[in-house]
């Protein structure tokens, strides 16, 4: 029988109620199961080795710490693949890996036996002073000011996660109206691209944000990032986009430009930069940004379809 780990990031009062039912439908499934709580304290990160598998219940920002442990353990530690019980607001991780936030966690669990490993590529980012790591995307200007505004914004009448993603494409949309462009330098491949910049993403997945589908043919294991920006000439038609996106209208699409790179060098002069779920102050420029293929695996049924979410 395969052991379990299972890392639960409970909501407020729901952790009692969650954990039993998650427990009991993953030993119903023929897995050894053990719960941690991600909230409470660190003692789970002595255990993994104890473990076939990691199961993680919550969103993007769970995953993330997970990863971030398994990423900074020894060389010589057991390396053990993922399975997600996505429960969070927009879950960009999972839709890119395919696995459905619509479904029962009953037929996560069940397809868990029939799963196969699908590699993950991370992007390793650094300067003279810092060394980081990144799952989803790198960037400048309008994300970053997101993240920063709905920490914020009123979310009171946001009652559902549909709502909530909503609120922020709104918030998103004011902000593009607004937003000050930056200055940006970037060398990929023997070419550089200069300009001013609304927008400026690293991306390792498909979606960011409000599940805003930024680079739909990304892939997590090609080697590749998928830079994509928006430069202020395009402010007007970024914004009429996010209002059709606003107003339900789903065939929407927007002229992004892009290009694949596995090495880069940024300089953007952006006041505010993120790194996945974080919202940090800029490092240092120029940043050096790397593929590190190969360096995590994940439990899905099914393969990534480069047009599954245009």
């Amino acid at each position: 029988m395969k052991q379990a780990i299972l890392l639960h990031n409970p909501g407020a009062g729901d952790e009692d109620h969650v954990k039993s039912d998650l427990v009991k439908e993953i030993e119903h499934g023929g897995f050894g199961c053990v719960y941690f709580s991600v909230k409470k304290d660190d003692s789970w990160k002595e255990q993994l080795d104890q473990a076939d598998f990691a199961v993680v219940a919550g969103g993007d920002g769970t995953i993330r710490r997970v990863v971030k442990e398994l990423v900074q353990r020894n060389a010589l530690a057991k390396k053990i693949p993922i399975a997600i019980l996505p429960m969070g607001t927009a879950n960009n991780l999972s839709k890119t890996l395919c696995i459905d936030s619509q479904l029962e966690q009953r037929v996560h669990i069940e397809n868990w036996k029939k799963s196969k490993k699908q590699r993950f590529d991370l992007g390793v980012i650094k300067n003279a002073d810092t060394t980081d790591f990144f799952m989803e995307s790198a960037g400048y200007g309008l994300f970053p000011n997101l993240m920063q505004q709905m920490d914020s914004v009123d979310k009171s009448k946001a009652k559902t996660a549909k709502d909530e993603l909503k609120l922020a494409l709104q918030v998103l949309q004011e902000l593009t109206l607004h937003a000050e462009a930056n200055h940006y330098a970037l060398k990929a491949d023997g070419k550089t691209y200069e300009g001013k910049c609304l927008l400026l993403e690293v991306m390792n997945i498909q979606s960011i944000g409000p599940n805003l589908v930024l680079s739909p043919e990304a892939s997590t294991a090609d080697g590749l990032f998928n830079v994509v920006y928006v430069d202020e000439s395009q402010r007007q038609a970024f914004a009429a986009y996010l209002q059709k996106l606003i107003d339900g209208d789903h065939d929407a699409v927007f002229a992004y430009q892009s290009f694949e790179a596995k090495e880069l060098l940024i300089d953007c002069e952006s006041v505010h930069m993120h790194l996945d779920d974080e919202l940090i102050l800029p490092l240092k420029n120029p940043l050096s940004l790397e593929v590190r293929e190969n360096v995590l695996e994940f439990l899905t049924t099914q393969e990534q379809d480069a047009n599954s979410n245009r």
